[in-house]
């Protein structure tokens, strides 16, 4: 391990900066925005409308399974998943194109320097689980082989959440919504990614000691540089959270989010089991993915959306009873709730099955014991 000690801010290079959308980009991203809000508007309302017209003919199916091949074979089917991978694709070339043509300053900007704060350990020859070795969401290269594979998924991660998470709105909201009977001392950020839920954790709770955990070094690296960027001294560990490196009882608050749908079965509960044991009695874990609507056409158009950016775990995660997983892991209580973004009409778009609607959850689970 090679832990790098505290140190002032100020000394690191503007690495938001350089991650930025350049003017030159913006006529594409505009585009790319525009097709996205297209795809969810009018062509999901044109294939629901042939949907409603196949159902009249041949009665309505009652579960996603029935309702698969019938929503198959509408016309307008296979151009409805062509848009959405042509999107996924042009997405990433436009990141790729922004991040080559600053490949020398961000990996300068990348590089550790002694005004970074807080903590990086990393592992020399760290072996990634099989499982993880794969280009998730289609981006070529993934974000676990080189530095620059994490910046180009920082873009990316913008333009998926069609500009609402821009500024990593969705996190915050997420973050301050967390509900607890007393500050947190500790807090783990299971699977955190470049840090977009860390740092709405050290915002919240400055005077608490925030670590990220992830797989991938470069999301590391350039979590760390965004943190000092922000003032905020955090602690970033390339760790397994199936086999985390800390004692037992030693967090107050754990959260995963939108990483469990990325996870085999087998690792999710491993990884629900070693949160439960790292957490002290009282202590919360908290999670945030995608959930089934329960309508069966939507349901099916989201099991394309996975299969179509190539997210092999994210339809079983979807079926999975994760209040099940929680409590089978230890945990006294767990709930799933509904959550939805503020500022949009979720409820509403849910309730409405003629409406692209993508469905969240939040799940709280709780370790019994004296707090």
């Amino acid at each position: 391990m090679a832990p790098l000690d505290d140190a002032p801010a100020g000394a690191a290079p503007a690495i938001d900066a350089l991650l930025d959308w350049p003017a030159d980009s913006l006529p594409s991203l505009t585009t790319l925005l525009a097709l996205r809000r297209r795809w969810m508007a009018k062509d999901f309302a044109d294939l629901r409308l042939e949907y409603e017209a196949a159902v009249a003919r041949n009665g309505a199916p009652d579960t996603q399974a029935r309702a698969e091949p019938m929503v198959q074979a509408l016309p307008s089917a296979p151009g409805f998943q062509w848009m959405h991978r042509h999107i996924q694709d042009r997405t990433w070339r436009l990141c790729e194109r922004i991040v080559d043509a600053r490949a020398d300053e961000i990996a300068e900007a990348l590089r550790p320097t002694p005004g970074d704060l807080g903590t990086l350990e990393d592992t020399e020859g760290f072996e990634y689980p099989a499982y993880y070795t794969f280009d998730y969401h289609r981006q070529s290269g993934g974000i676990w082989r080189e530095d620059l594979g994490a910046a180009i998924y920082l873009l990316g991660a913008r333009i998926v959440h069609v500009g609402r998470n821009s500024d990593f709105q969705l996190h915050d909201q997420f973050v301050d919504e967390i509900e607890l009977d007393r500050a947190p001392e500790r807090i783990l950020d299971l699977g955190c990614g470049f840090g977009k839920t860390t740092f709405s954790l050290k915002r919240r709770w400055p005077g608490a000691e925030v670590e990220g955990i992830d797989l991938a070094d470069p999301c590391l690296k350039l979590g760390r540089k965004m943190a000092t960027a922000r003032g905020q001294a955090i602690r970033w560990r390339q760790a397994d959270i199936e086999r985390l490196p800390h004692e037992d009882g030693s967090a107050d608050l754990a959260v995963i989010t939108m990483v469990l749908h990325e996870m085999p079965e087998s690792a999710i509960r491993a990884s629900f089991a070693e949160a439960h044991r790292v957490l002290r009695p009282g202590g919360v874990l908290v999670t945030l993915e995608n959930r089934l609507i329960g309508d069966p056409f939507r349901d099916t158009l989201l099991k394309w959306y996975s299969q179509l950016i190539d997210e092999p775990y994210w339809e079983p995660f979807r079926h999975l009873d994760i209040e099940e997983v929680a409590r089978t892991a230890g945990f006294e209580t767990a709930r799933l709730d509904k959550w939805y973004i503020a500022g949009t009409d979720g409820p509403a778009a849910e309730a409405d099955p003629r409406r692209w609607c993508t469905p969240w959850g939040r799940v709280t689970a709780v370790k019994g014991g004296a707090a």
